[in-house]
Protein backbone atom coordinates (compact mmCIF):
# COMPACT_ATOMS: atom_id res chain seq x y z
CA UNK A 1 0.00 0.00 0.00
CA UNK A 2 1.32 3.17 -0.92
CA UNK A 3 1.55 6.32 1.36
CA UNK A 4 -1.00 7.94 -0.06
CA UNK A 5 -3.49 5.03 0.29
CA UNK A 6 -2.27 5.01 3.48
CA UNK A 7 -3.20 8.70 4.29
CA UNK A 8 -6.53 8.41 2.55
CA UNK A 9 -7.44 5.44 4.35
CA UNK A 10 -6.99 7.37 7.32
CA UNK A 11 -8.38 10.63 6.02
CA UNK A 12 -12.00 8.44 5.14
CA UNK A 13 -11.63 6.96 8.65
CA UNK A 14 -11.25 10.84 10.38
CA UNK A 15 -14.01 12.04 7.79
CA UNK A 16 -16.03 9.08 9.56
CA UNK A 17 -15.92 9.45 13.07
CA UNK A 18 -16.07 13.81 12.70
CA UNK A 19 -19.49 13.18 10.68
CA UNK A 20 -20.43 10.33 12.94
CA UNK A 21 -19.97 12.74 15.93
CA UNK A 22 -21.94 15.69 14.65
CA UNK A 23 -25.03 12.91 13.54
CA UNK A 24 -25.30 11.51 17.03
CA UNK A 25 -26.81 14.65 18.31
CA UNK A 26 -29.65 14.02 16.79
CA UNK A 27 -29.82 10.11 16.79
CA UNK A 28 -30.58 7.41 19.70
CA UNK A 29 -27.95 6.72 21.93
CA UNK A 30 -27.25 3.13 20.64
CA UNK A 31 -26.04 4.58 17.54
CA UNK A 32 -22.74 5.90 19.35
CA UNK A 33 -21.92 2.27 20.16
CA UNK A 34 -22.37 1.48 16.81
CA UNK A 35 -20.63 3.98 15.06
CA UNK A 36 -17.28 3.14 17.34
CA UNK A 37 -17.35 -0.85 16.18
CA UNK A 38 -17.40 0.53 12.66
CA UNK A 39 -14.76 2.74 13.85
CA UNK A 40 -12.47 -0.23 15.31
CA UNK A 41 -13.39 -2.45 12.24
CA UNK A 42 -11.96 0.01 9.71
CA UNK A 43 -9.57 0.88 12.10
CA UNK A 44 -8.35 -2.88 11.99
CA UNK A 45 -8.80 -2.94 8.17
CA UNK A 46 -6.50 0.33 7.94
CA UNK A 47 -3.70 -1.56 9.81
CA UNK A 48 -3.81 -4.93 7.49
CA UNK A 49 -3.87 -2.94 4.41
CA UNK A 50 -0.47 -1.30 6.05
CA UNK A 51 0.56 -4.29 6.39
CA UNK A 52 0.34 -4.27 10.18
CA UNK A 53 -0.50 -7.79 11.47
CA UNK A 54 -0.91 -9.02 14.95
CA UNK A 55 -3.13 -12.24 16.37
CA UNK A 56 -5.06 -9.91 18.53
CA UNK A 57 -5.95 -7.19 15.73
CA UNK A 58 -7.53 -10.06 13.20
CA UNK A 59 -9.59 -11.53 16.26
CA UNK A 60 -10.87 -8.36 17.20
CA UNK A 61 -11.87 -7.59 13.23
CA UNK A 62 -13.03 -10.95 12.42
CA UNK A 63 -15.59 -10.67 15.71
CA UNK A 64 -16.55 -6.86 14.58
CA UNK A 65 -17.35 -8.81 11.42
CA UNK A 66 -19.29 -11.68 12.75
CA UNK A 67 -21.45 -9.09 14.58
CA UNK A 68 -24.77 -8.03 12.75
CA UNK A 69 -25.12 -4.38 13.66
CA UNK A 70 -27.32 -3.68 11.26
CA UNK A 71 -29.64 -5.89 13.75
CA UNK A 72 -29.41 -2.61 16.12
CA UNK A 73 -31.26 -1.23 18.01
CA UNK A 74 -33.63 -4.39 18.32
CA UNK A 75 -30.54 -6.63 19.56
CA UNK A 76 -29.19 -3.99 22.08
CA UNK A 77 -28.78 -6.16 25.28
CA UNK A 78 -27.06 -8.58 22.96
CA UNK A 79 -24.41 -6.20 21.73
CA UNK A 80 -24.05 -4.88 24.72
CA UNK A 81 -23.24 -8.42 25.90
CA UNK A 82 -20.65 -8.78 22.50
CA UNK A 83 -19.06 -5.46 23.62
CA UNK A 84 -18.28 -6.83 27.02
CA UNK A 85 -16.74 -10.16 25.22
CA UNK A 86 -14.38 -7.77 22.87
CA UNK A 87 -13.68 -5.84 26.08
CA UNK A 88 -12.57 -9.35 28.17
CA UNK A 89 -10.57 -10.15 25.01
CA UNK A 90 -8.62 -6.45 25.27
CA UNK A 91 -7.91 -6.72 28.64
CA UNK A 92 -6.82 -10.39 29.01
CA UNK A 93 -4.81 -9.49 25.88
CA UNK A 94 -3.45 -6.07 27.75
CA UNK A 95 -2.92 -7.92 30.98
CA UNK A 96 -1.02 -10.80 29.76
CA UNK A 97 1.74 -8.45 27.61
Amino acid sequence: MSNEQKVSGLIDLLCFLVVGARELVNEPKIYGPMRLMEASQRLTGLAEDCDIRHELLAEVSRRIGAFPLDALPEGEEEFIHFMDDLIVLLASWVRDH
